[in-house]
């Protein structure tokens, strides 16, 4: 049983298919199986259920693949050390964190982290909720998880949390800027952009729509946060985010944030978390620092 074995495992998996998992190992289907067939006579044991439709793991295969990533995240750790030492930061930092954030200011980071650690590769993944991003930190699959609502776990570490408020969001020349004290009544005059019901943000506006006994009557729908940032800049619709999902635009002076008198929306939490266990590697480390310093610009 060796790592490159144990990563055939891991993949089989996470992807639930011998032909997938191969296609991203760029090998045969065909090696992969006999690679997991010879693993599971070593256990001794069955590693996956041949199901129809997809390969599930049995107990065994789950307390393999455990200690298949934690292999790798041991392997990772040290192969960064040993690169430090040499003053040639080498490796990979993974980031799973929500679509809405990768296109404000998190990207400028990201950008000048690029430049500063050039031989690093950070890959950034986009997880579809808080739950997701959770889940990949606490197997090491991420090493750094970055979302709304991400609730504490015993397997997850808390770096820095804020609290976002969420208010209208509109082009500078659009009449509600000359609202002394907006109001989400103001607001349903106007034509409106939304998520569509797999974004976390439709669900918080139907929420505080209803709770405001208001109508939601969106006059465009999608699911993508630049498409809705692109409506509500052109002035032809209006949004509701926090002032994080557009500080990029509000920089520009594209986009304005306008707070609502009334609390009908929740206020979410913005979540920095690494695992409980283990060290982040130096330049993971400083990634995150310069995460909390950003999102310490943005509280209160």
């Amino acid at each position: 049983m060796n790592q490159k074995t144990l990563r055939f495992l891991e993949q089989v998996s996470r992807f639930g298919s011998m032909r997938k998992a191969a296609e991203n190992l760029n090998i045969s289907s065909s090696a992969l199986n006999r690679q997991i067939l010879a693993l599971e006579e070593e256990v001794g044991m069955p590693l996956f259920e041949r199901l129809p439709r997809k390969l599930r793991l049995t107990a065994a295969g789950e307390v393999l693949v455990a200690h298949a990533q934690a292999v790798e995240r041991d392997y990772r750790s040290t192969m960064g050390r040993i690169a430090a030492l040499k003053g040639m930061e080498r490796g990979t930092i993974r980031l799973s964190t929500m679509g809405g954030l990768i296109y404000g200011p998190l990207l400028t980071l990201a950008c000048e982290f690029i430049r500063q650690h050039s031989r690093m590769l950070v890959r950034v993944e986009i997880q579809p909720s808080p739950e997701l991003i959770a889940a990949r930190v606490m197997s090491g699959e991420s090493d750094i998880g970055l979302g709304y609502n991400i609730l504490p776990n015993p397997g997850l570490r808390i770096l820095q949390t804020i609290d976002v408020e969420i208010g209208a969001v509109v082009a500078p020349d659009h009449p509600l800027t000359r609202k002394p004290a907006l109001r989400l009544s103001d607001c349903i005059q106007y034509p409106i952009v939304t998520g569509t019901d797999t974004m976390a943000i439709r669900s918080v506006m139907d929420h505080a729509f209803a709770s405001a006994e208001l109508p939601l009557q969106p006059t465009v729908e999608t699911d993508s946060i630049e498409v809705i940032k692109q409506f509500a800049t052109s002035g032809s619709a209006i949004t509701f985010l926090n002032p994080f999902d557009i500080s990029a635009e509000t920089e520009r002076g594209a986009l304005i944030w306008l707070p609502l008198v009334e609390r009908y929306f929740p206020i979410p939490s913005l979540r920095l978390v690494v695992r409980s266990k283990g060290v982040l590697e130096t330049a993971a480390a400083r990634l995150t620092e310069n995460i909390k310093s950003q999102m310490s610009a943005y509280s209160g």
